[in-house]
Order: C-alpha cells, then sequence, then structure tokens
C-alpha cells in the first residue's frame, strides 16, 4: 500500500510540474515564434505554428533599433549592482553584528524603506534629481537606484553575515586584525555567496524597472524596458520586431545569472539554514 501511495504521488507531482512548465514555457514559445515571422503571418493569428520561412534578420533590425538602450542598462544595471552589493555588505554587517540601540532603530528605518512601495517617494526623488540637476543623466538614474537598492542589499546581507560563526572574527581579533581587515579579509571571501545572490536580485530589478526609467530618462539614457515600448511603432504593430528585441533583452540577465547563479540558492538559504 505504501508503495502504490508513493507511486501516486509521484505520478501526480510529474503531472504538476508538467502542466506548470508547460503553462510557463507557452508563452515563451509563442514569443520566440513570433519574432520569427512577418507582420502578414502574424495577423493570421496562428500564434503556435511556425513559419514557413523563419526571418532571423528580425533580430538584426532589433538590435540596431535596442543597440544603445542595451548599453545604457547594461551600464546602470552594472553600476547600480556594484554599489549596492558593496555599500549593502557594509550596512549588513553593521546591522548583524552591532547591536546598539541606535542599530536596532536604523534596521527598523531600513525595513521600512526596504517594504515601502518605490511609487510613493517617486516625487520626491525626481524633485530632489531636478534640483540637485542629475535628473535625465546616467549618474541620476544610477543615484536614484541605488537609493531604492541598498535598503534590500543590506538586510539580504545582514542575514547572510548572521549565519557565519563569531569565532572566525574572534580569531582573527586575537591576532590583531583590525575591524576593517576583519570585513574585507575575513568575512566578506566567506559571505561570497551572498554577495552573488544580492547581485543577481538588484540586477534582475534594475534591468526590468520601468516607471523610474520612463520618469527620468532621455533619449540618449533610455533603458531596455523604456526602449522596448517604443520598438512596437506608432502606426503599424511591428510585434516581430518588439519580441525579437524582447529576446535579445533577456540575454544579458541570462548570462549574469548563469555566471553567479551556483551561489544563489545557498546564499539565500544561508539565514535560514542558521541553527
Amino acid at each position: 500500500m505504501r508503495s502504490k501511495g508513493k507511486l501516486l504521488i509521484g505520478i501526480l507531482t510529474f503531472i504538476v510540474v508538467l502542466v506548470l512548465s508547460f503553462s510557463y514555457l507557452l508563452p515563451i514559445y509563442v514569443m520566440i515564434m513570433t519574432s520569427l515571422k512577418t507582420p502578414m503571418e502574424i495577423s493570421q493569428r496562428e500564434y503556435l505554428i511556425p513559419s514557413v520561412k523563419l526571418h532571423f534578420e528580425n533580430y538584426t533590425k532589433a538590435f540596431k533599433l535596442i543597440r544603445s538602450s542595451l548599453l545604457n542598462s547594461t551600464i546602470i544595471s552594472f553600476f547600480v549592482t556594484g554599489l549596492s552589493a558593496f555599500l549593502g555588505g557594509l550596512g549588513g554587517y553593521y546591522l548583524s553584528r552591532f547591536r546598539t540601540r541606535f542599530s536596532r532603530i536604523l534596521f527598523i528605518l531600513v525595513g521600512i524603506a526596504l517594504y515601502l512601495p518605490y511609487q510613493a517617494v517617486l516625487i520626491p526623488l525626481v524633485q530632489f534629481m531636478a534640483k540637485t540637476r542629475l535628473a535625465l543623466t546616467h549618474f541620476g538614474l544610477i543615484f536614484s537606484y541605488s537609493i531604492l537598492n541598498v535598503p534590500l542589499a543590506s538586510i539580504l546581507m545582514g542575514t547572510f553575515f548572521l549565519s557565519i560563526p563569531r569565532e572566525l572574527e574572534e580569531a582573527a581579533e586575537m591576532d590583531g586584525a583590525t575591524k576593517p581587515q576583519i570585513f574585507f579579509k575575513v568575512v566578506s571571501p566567506v559571505a561570497l555567496p551572498g554577495y552573488a545572490s544580492t547581485a543577481i536580485l538588484v540586477f534582475t530589478q534594475v534591468w526590468n524597472e520601468f516607471l523610474l526609467a520612463l520618469t527620468l530618462s532621455t533619449p540618449k539614457t533610455t533603458t531596455i524596458q523604456v526602449k522596448l515600448a517604443e520598438v512596437k511603432g506608432s502606426f503599424v504593430a511591428l510585434y516581430n520586431i518588439q519580441m525579437a528585441a524582447a529576446i535579445i533583452g533577456v540575454v544579458i540577465p541570462i548570462l549574469f545569472f548563469l555566471l553567479l547563479g551556483k551561489y544563489f540558492i545557498r546564499g539565500i538559504l544561508a539565514g535560514a539554514l542558521k541553527g
């Protein structure tokens, strides 16, 4: 009876996973097929049927349209990810290791900033960017995204630092190491999975963000998400070019995830596995 029950559970699990996988992959399949068709073929609404002739030139046209925006998003996302990981590491280490009254108050404030919808601070942020003349520049977008993502990075890194045994720091302190030396030479190398997980989450959020980029960008600083909304066309809906551009736009985040993905689960679960 137990073996039959396990077999039944296994079959049901397989069916559920298969259905969910199909539901997830179907839109991606339609997206790829659409990117290889002509507007005439798309108008026939046969989305699941591949084109007789695959039009790979759509990707060439799409890349020419989004090339500058792709570069803008790459520059902004990598800069913000680096700053957020570095400042978040410092902030998370302070929040996790220095249990003072000030640190507890700061932890609450960081938590509020983390869960506060950024749309609520969009108007003050834009006004600040305008008064400091940082609006409509690459640095303005980098600064704005850093403000929004450093709290997240601090909480994530703080959670990871809690899983690191204090004995490592105590041993280094007994050998005469200072606090900065302990952080950079002892704690940070051990915390690389946490940094990788934080970097992936921050990079993905910045790359996919639309509203702030739409508000603060210019034709010279347009990010990939804003450009994708424009690629479709004003008079004729060029969905084949838009889908091709969207596929090109996910290449860099996928490569970034593949580069750091092996550390992702380890870093996310580090705090949960403590104790």
